[in-house]
C-alpha cells in the first residue's frame, strides 16, 4: 500500500473509489488532500483526462459540450470567503436542463452544479439578496456604495411609513371634535 510523506499529517482518511478503483483520500485541511491508491503511488490529484472520461460515461446518452479548467471563480462558481477549491474542471452537458458541473481534481468530486432551474435561483435569490453580481464584487468599493444606498433607501421608506402610520393612528384614536379650538359641524 502507498504511503504519504512524513510531513503530510492526515486528520481524516476516507475510503472511496474512482473509476472503479479503490483509493484512500487523506485530508489534512480544507482543500489539502492526498490520494492514496490501494495499489500504486500517492498523488496530489486525480488525472484530469480520467475525470473527464468518467464524466463522459456518467452523462450518457448525453455528451459534454464544454470542458475547461477554471483557475479563478466565475459568475456561478463563486465563494466570498475563497474556500471553494481552485482549480476546478468545468463541464457543461447537452441535456435538457443544460447542466454544468464543477469538479475538484484533488478529490474527483462535484463541488458545485447548476441547471436551468438553479441558475434562476442564483441570480434572483443570491444575486439580489446579497448583491452578488460579478460587476459589483470585482469592484468592491462599488459594491459598498450600492449596498449603502439601498440601506439608506430602505431606512427612509421605513421612517416615512412610520410617520404616515402615526398620523393615521392619531386621527383614528383622537376624534376631530376633541381637539382644542376645533369646532366640527357648527
Amino acid at each position: 500500500m502507498a504511503q504519504t510523506a512524513p510531513e503530510f499529517q492526515a486528520k481524516e482518511l476516507m475510503f472511496t473509489s474512482f473509476g472503479g478503483e479503490p483509493v484512500y483520500l487523506a485530508v489534512v485541511a480544507l482543500n489539502r488532500t492526498r490520494i492514496i491508491p490501494v495499489h500504486g503511488e500517492s498523488t496530489k490529484e486525480f488525472d484530469k483526462q480520467k475525470i473527464i472520461q468518467v464524466m463522459k460515461n456518467a452523462v450518457q446518452p448525453h455528451s459534454l459540450v464544454e470542458v475547461r479548467l477554471l483557475t479563478e471563480y466565475d459568475a456561478y462558481y463563486r465563494d466570498r470567503h475563497n474556500q471553494l477549491p481552485l482549480p476546478v474542471i468545468f463541464v457543461r452537458v447537452t441535456d435538457e436542463e443544460n447542466s454544468t458541473y464543477y469538479v475538484d481534481p484533488k478529490t474527483a468530486r462535484i463541488v458545485q452544479s447548476y441547471n436551468s432551474h438553479s441558475r434562476w435561483n442564483r441570480w434572483l435569490y443570491h444575486g439580489l439578496h446579497s448583491m452578488d453580481f460579478p460587476l459589483l464584487y470585482k469592484h468592491r468599493p462599488l459594491w459598498d456604495i450600492v449596498v449603502l444606498i439601498l440601506i439608506l433607501g430602505g431606512t427612509s421608506l421605513s421612517v416615512t411609513a412610520l410617520i404616515l402610520a402615526c398620523g393615521v393612528l392619531r386621527r383614528k384614536l383622537i376624534p376631530l371634535d376633541g381637539w382644542p379650538g376645533r369646532q366640527v359641524g357648527k
